[in-house]
């Protein structure tokens, strides 16, 4: 018998239970239908709630989906710095506590501290009215220079999303303090309720997910990362937590290869990150085949549709991560297609809400980030032998 609910076990177990010399089967029946009504009215009364309070818009926070690379959908403007500058590919995230953003100017380029006038990040749609969907007020803290460029870090002095009406963005900030409070999402990184607001805004721009892979075939690591931008001029930066093995590994190793995922690979992120914690894995028992990078003859997936390998010039421990600034040596595209990357539900939602079908396309949509976490809990399986396919345009295939 399968119990899918808290209704259908209370059910079962009042009618396991030896009747009494003075209780009647039918009575028992009457009782357990009454209260399987009673939570049906509730969950029902509950559902109701949630619907008026939340729309369609109670999404995972991280959602997960396939988009073309480089992401088309969203433009990142830097104000306050003199001239508007578009910072799409040249910004990153640098940690979560103290929240920070490090952005890439050229040579020569960077604005003193007297042209930076109450700077903010603006993030825009790219397409139709270009409307302005989120905004972070900066701070600057500190400079970096490396050849051809140079790179300000910046903390979040405010923050404001426009994804959701303000009414609404009320209602998921309480049911947010609520959830924190009664188990912190987190893993240990204390951030202000300012500074978690800021990164939801830096989610609205698509950040892909991709394999790290450290070392060589007979002592390295391969992990998932999204804390990750372009800085221009041939530079990225990308942040690891400041406490485990990974960073270490990534710092002393001093040159890493970045892999992106197809979408249908997506699940292999999740069962890929308790790879943080170690200090080398076996590569023969990935469930995937492995191939060299061409640069580095770092192992990579064969699966990839793109490698970038990356040299580490300057590691900074920046509250609760590290942040590298690494030059980019090599850039392979194998193939294009959909790549697997994240944005948040807010911005999800305001997606959505541009579709005639919303609600079909909702469904939809959370059925494939469902798909896309399957791994989550699920423990890396072993490489074994690799089924034929039939072709795509085979009749049995279809």
């Amino acid at each position: 018998m399968v119990l899918t609910d808290g209704t259908a076990i209370d059910a079962f177990s009042i009618s396991c239970r030896k009747p009494a010399s003075n209780v009647s089967t039918h009575e028992i029946k009457t009782t357990s239908l009454i209260g399987k009504n009673r939570m049906s009215i509730v969950h029902k009364i509950r559902m109701a709630i949630k619907r008026i309070a939340f729309g369609n818009t109670l999404l995972p926070q991280e959602f997960t989906l396939g988009l073309e690379e480089p992401q088309t959908e969203i433009t990142v403007w830097l104000h306050g710095a003199g001239a508007p500058r578009d910072v799409t590919r040249r910004h990153s995230m640098v940690c979560a506590s103290p929240l920070t953003i490090c952005v890439g100017f050229d040579a020569g380029q960077r604005p003193n501290e007297k042209d930076l006038v109450r700077p903010s990040l603006q993030f825009c749609e790219r397409a139709g009215q270009k409307r302005v969907l989120g905004e972070i007020g900066l701070k600057p803290q500190t400079s970096v220079t490396e050849a051809e460029s140079e790179f300000i870090l910046f903390e979040a002095r405010s923050s404001r999303n426009y994804c959701l009406s303000r009414a609404r963005l009320c209602t998921h900030y309480l049911l947010h303090a609520y959830r924190q409070w009664r188990r912190d999402n987190t893993k240990g990184i204390k951030m202000s309720f300012l500074e978690r607001r800021a990164g939801m805004v830096i989610f609205i721009c698509p950040h892909p997910i991709m394999l790290v892979s450290v070392g060589s075939s007979a002592n390295g690591n391969i992990f998932p990362m999204n804390i990750l931008g372009d800085l221009g001029n041939g530079y990225m930066g990308f942040a690891l937590r400041g406490e485990r093995l990974a960073g270490g590994l990534v710092e002393r190793a001093g040159r890493i290869a970045l892999s992106s995922l197809p979408v249908s690979q997506g699940a292999l992120a999740y069962q890929l990150a308790n790879n943080h914690t170690k200090k080398s894995i076996d590569w023969s028992h990935l469930p995937f085949a492995t191939k060299m990078s061409s640069a580095f003859s770092i192992p990579v997936p064969e699966f990839a549709p793109r490698v970038v390998e990356l040299e580490i010039k300057s590691v900074r421990g920046i509250g609760s991560h590290r942040f590298f600034i690494a030059r980019i040596i090599r850039e392979d595209r194998f193939f294009d297609g959909l790549e697997f990357c994240s944005i948040h539900g807010f911005y999800q939602s305001w997606r959505l809400g541009k579709l005639e079908r919303e609600d079909e396309e909702l469904q939809i949509s959370l059925a494939g980030d469902a798909f896309n976490k399957r791994g989550r809990n699920r423990p890396l399986a072993v490489k074994t032998p690799q089924i034929k396919m039939l072709p795509l345009d085979d009749k049995q295939n279809r």
